[in-house]
């Protein structure tokens, strides 16, 4: 009896102990540098993004927060990096909802579930994509950019940055009913400088500092943006809906961690991206970078990503685009 009675007193001790149990992940995090993980190269808008990211979150952590540019396959190579990655916190993410979405094509791995493969942490900006001409294209417009195209009679080549673009492009090309040609970079950075030296006479990519200021100086002419309306990402744009309608292509920036991360450290770092992001001066800062702020938690995350799903069965049926080929 005495043996069973103990038996009890040490299960309900357990029981007691459990709800306390996940509460010591958290409290012991980070135990070392956290690295940030990005698909795309220096010099774009998700590295600038990642980065600033990653100072607010060293000063709020008290850890170094370092940001590692793992590009190619269309980001699946970084993006698969952090889903092998040990579950503990230290190794994140940060590239666009479209990019993860898109893995399992590119890797032909149908096991990976976008919405179930990795831990989400927090949406943090969104930004339209730009629809670029270099300055010698006789167009200032939409209907002057689709006038123009409809006379090359091999297409137009378009440089795209990663899988998002190149959907959106494949869309804008299928609803326009225009023989646009996907050239993929991989970054922003690298499909401007092909633009700019005239190799490929349009862009569609999110915006970025470089981009803005190549505009100012009269290098490159904006078609039109992807946002459902004006965007102060890019002042003064047309939203390319006014004239294909229902043409809507954001794209989003989020963060996210290993599959099984614990839910209090997952909690932890959600809890700190928010507190970074709004700190005075952030907002302003993400407008320069010509991304806006859309911090939202990771059930928003969760909601766009199976949304994008959705969208990209849709496009797959409906478009000739492949991707990782």
């Amino acid at each position: 009896m005495q043996g069973f009675r103990r038996s009890l007193l040490l299960a309900a001790s357990l029981l007691a102990l459990a709800p306390l149990a996940p509460l010591a992940h958290a409290q012991g995090f980070p135990t070392k540098p956290i690295k940030i993980v990005i698909t795309y190269a220096p010099g774009g808008t998700a590295d600038v993004i990642a980065r600033t990211l990653a100072t607010s979150m060293s000063e709020l952590l008290g850890q170094p927060v370092v940001v590692e540019n793992k590009t190619g396959a269309f980001g699946s190579i970084g993006t698969m990096a952090v889903k092998q990655a040990p579950p503990d916190g230290h190794t994140l993410l940060v590239t666009t909802i479209g990019t993860v979405v898109l893995a399992p094509m590119v890797t032909k791995d149908a096991s990976f579930d976008p919405v179930k493969g990795l831990t989400p942490i927090a949406n943090l900006a969104m930004a339209p994509m730009v629809l670029l001409v270099h300055q010698s294209v006789p167009a200032n417009d939409f209907p002057g950019f689709v006038t123009w195209a409809k006379q090359q009679a091999k297409g137009v080549d378009i440089a795209v940055a990663g899988p998002t673009p190149e959907v959106a492009m494949a869309l804008l090309a299928q609803q326009a009913k225009l023989n646009l040609v996907n050239v993929p970079f991989r970054g922003s950075g690298p499909a401007l400088q092909s633009v700019l030296a005239g190799d490929t006479k349009v862009i569609f990519q999110t915006p970025s500092v470089q981009m803005m200021e190549f505009i100012k100086q009269g290098k490159l002419k904006v078609i039109g943006v992807t946002s459902a309306q004006p965007s102060p990402a890019v002042p003064g744009a047309v939203p390319l809906n006014k004239f294909v309608p229902g043409y809507v292509q954001d794209i989003n920036f989020a963060l996210w961690a290993p599959p099984g991360t614990p839910a209090d450290v997952a909690a932890k770092l959600t809890e700190t991206v928010r507190k970074g992001l709004s700190a005075p001066g952030m907002a302003e800062k993400f407008v320069a970078f010509s991304a806006p702020l859309a911090v939202a938690g990771p059930d928003e995350v969760t909601r766009i990503t199976t949304r994008e799903s959705n969208n990209i069965k849709t496009i797959m049926e409906t478009t000739t685009v492949k991707f990782g080929e």
